[in-house]
């Protein structure tokens, strides 16, 4: 009968490789699935006497074992690493479910099939001799002479537990060196790349032959290497002597007395570890090749494990590196599926939001995140995607568990897997202090862009009477007009200096100190041409105010009034009572026109104006001034029609 056969279901490399080496030499054939559907195909097409189940990467396994029982109802399965009891107790096989995990050594798993096997043989009792018979023939390594078979089995023994290729050199030249049929032995790395043959030199002390070079792939010099690296077969070379030089070391390997040189291929599926090399001093039997291919596929099973070791090793790694990285950064970091649900979070993002990494994993980002920050994420994630981009930025507002709003910017990449989305990662940064300086800056800007127009709007007042009194004092000739002229120029100068002052400082109220409002009024009022214009103050009271930023205000209004309301506009001003009596604050009224009802919206921005003067950029003064003081501004209708303007204390003050 032909050997037992063993179902190994993994998508996993290092442990098909793994349980592939376990049963190296164990009396039966491993057969491969990397997926539950291969797995039961390959039930339907073919008996299989037991099935090994990798749990760790075959998702359903109770699923899986409950197809295997419906197609073979006698064969048993073996459930190895990340299995557990309730998996176990799902569905039983024949009677039994055997069960190992990664504690176990791989001998133990090879030893629990082969029982297991074993005791399930299907031989018939008169078919034992015969059984016997096809076994002992099937069985490549019982058919080999003693001497080799002894040297394959040490070989396979002294492979189970190693974990470096240095290892896997010396056992190969220790063991076929130890006997009297080969001179040497060795174990060449091959070099894609370079398209080399690199000997390994684990003992180089030990060898007494010429080992360092290297042997060049592809220009004909090493046909012997070329046949087997291009093909994957063995390659042998019964009389070196009569070629030496096709064969590695040839010339050498003659004068050791050498007759017939072999290279086998180390070798797993596309991957090509590179040859191993054998001198002997006979030429070679059948049996001597076949045990050597047995050692090389040995060999190649090993390099497989250790090489997708390493590579796991270095994942984890590089993987225990970036999640440093991610957890000591310090913006927040996370990583959602495709669905937008957080996978993954760092500290950095709890203590952003508040939350605990338990209450963010698993919940949707509109959790931290308002619709509309969503939907334009999905926007961006679907134009990463379409335009083939890594990644983009886009600002957003991040909510807290506490419901404060932080301004954030984020990074966000997506992850496609096999050209299918399967989720983004984004980097969130705290913009709040840079929003802070951009928007101090703006309006920094704003009132830089503003001082112009300000220092032409505002001294306009001043000039404009002192100019008035230039002509009378031309017409008359009479001096009494030079003081007027003169307290015309010292407002320009004093309007320049506070100008200046804000510019420099950015502040509308620096000395304040008690003013009377009728005092400031009235002088204000003369720095204004009035032309036939009345002003009235109904109530005074005492006003802790910066005067010269003051006299601004009041210059801006009765200005606004004069230009707006008409030459002889009667302006009032007075006091605002509050219910205890106390002056609250003060008002400013004229019975004009009143205010243009589509500008009430931005009727103290600077860009706004109604006419060549402009009526925005001095009720912009008006406001900056009123914000100086901690005043409040309300700009509303007179009881005559016209446009009046509130100033109302902090009665707190």
């Amino acid at each position: 009968m032909s050997r037992p056969r063993v179902l190994c279901v993994s998508n996993d490399r290092s442990t098909r490789a793994s349980v592939t080496l376990a049963l190296t030499d164990a009396p039966v054939n491993v057969v491969i699935a990397q997926r539950a559907a291969e797995a039961v195909d390959r039930l339907e097409r073919g008996a299989i006497d037991a099935v090994v189940i990798d749990a760790s990467s075959i998702p359903n396994v109770p699923q899986l074992v409950d197809a295997v029982e419906a197609e073979a109802p006698s064969t048993p399965a073996f459930v190895r690493w990340g299995d557990d009891e309730s998996d176990a107790s799902v569905a039983v096989l024949s009677e039994v479910v055997a069960r190992t995990d990664e504690t176990d050594r791989p001998d133990r798993l090879a030893e629990t099939i082969t029982e297991r096997v074993g005791a399930d043989s299907r031989t018939a009792p008169d078919d034992l001799e015969a059984a016997d018979t096809d076994s002992e023939t099937d069985d490549g390594l019982a058919s080999l002479p003693d001497d080799i078979a002894a040297i394959v089995s040490a070989v396979r023994r002294r492979l189970v537990d190693v974990t470096s290729p240095v290892a896997v050199e010396r056992i190969l030249r220790e063991e076929f060196t130890a006997t009297d049929r080969y001179a040497f032995a060795w174990v060449g790395e091959y070099d894609q790349g370079e398209g080399e043959i690199v000997p390994w030199l684990t003992d180089p002390d030990s060898m007494e032959w010429p080992m360092q070079r290297t042997f060049g792939i592809g220009d004909g010099d090493q046909p012997l290497l070329e046949r087997a690296i291009r093909t994957d077969e063995f390659q042998s070379h019964q009389h070196v002597a009569d070629r030496c030089g096709a064969v590695p070391f040839g010339e050498h390997a003659v004068d050791r007395g050498v007759r017939a040189a072999a290279v086998a291929p180390l070798a797993s599926g596309d991957e090509r570890y590179g040859v191993f090399v054998v001198y002997a001093l006979e030429t070679l039997s059948e049996a001597e090749r076949a045990g050597i291919e047995m050692v090389a596929g040995t060999a190649s099973h090993v390099l497989e494990t250790i090489a997708i070791r390493g590579q796991l090793e270095q994942q984890e790694r590089a993987l225990q590196r970036y999640e440093r990285l991610v957890e000591t950064a310090g913006d927040g970091m996370y990583v959602l599926d495709e669905q937008g649900h957080f996978m993954t979070v760092n500290d950095a993002l709890t203590a952003m939001t508040g939350y605990s990494r338990e209450g963010l994993l698993g919940e949707h980002a509109s959790i931290v995140f308002d619709e509309a920050d969503v939907d334009a994420g999905r926007e961006m994630i679907r134009s990463l995607l379409s335009s083939g981009d890594s990644t983009d930025t886009v600002e957003l507002s991040l909510e807290t568990k506490a419901g404060e709003r932080i301004p954030c910017e984020a990074q966000i990449a997506v992850l496609v897997r096999e050209e299918e989305f399967v989720g983004s990662v984004g980097v969130v940064r705290d913009i709040t202090e840079r929003k802070r300086s951009e928007r101090k800056l703006r309006e920094q800007n704003e009132r830089l862009d503003a001082f112009a127009r300000i220092v032409s709007h505002d001294l306009r007042n001043p000039l404009g009477v002192a100019q008035g009194y230039l002509e009378l004092l031309e017409e008359t000739e009479s001096l009494e007009y030079v003081d007027s002229v003169r307290d015309g120029l010292d407002r320009m100068e004093a309007i320049i200096e506070d100008v200046l002052a804000i510019a420099r400082d950015g502040e509308w109220a620096t000395d304040s100190e008690p003013v009377d409002l009728e005092s400031v009024a009235d002088d204000a009022w003369e720095y204004v041409s009035t032309a036939d214009a009345t002003l009235s103050v109904a109530e005074t009271m005492a006003i802790e105010a910066d005067r010269s930023r003051l006299l601004r205000l009041l210059e801006n209004l009765f200005r606004n009034s004069i230009e707006h309301g008409g030459k002889d506009v009667a302006v009032r001003v007075g006091a605002l009572e509050s219910e205890s009596g106390s002056g609250r604050g003060f008002f400013v009224a004229d019975d004009g026109t009143g205010l243009p009802d589509e500008i009430n919206d931005d009727l103290f921005d600077p860009s706004v104006s109604t006419a060549a003067g402009g009526l925005g950029i001095g009720l912009w003064v008006v406001r900056e001034v009123a914000t100086g003081h901690g005043w409040s501004v309300t700009a509303t209708e007179s009881v005559d029609g016209g446009a009046r303007f509130e100033f109302a204390f902090d009665e707190s003050d």
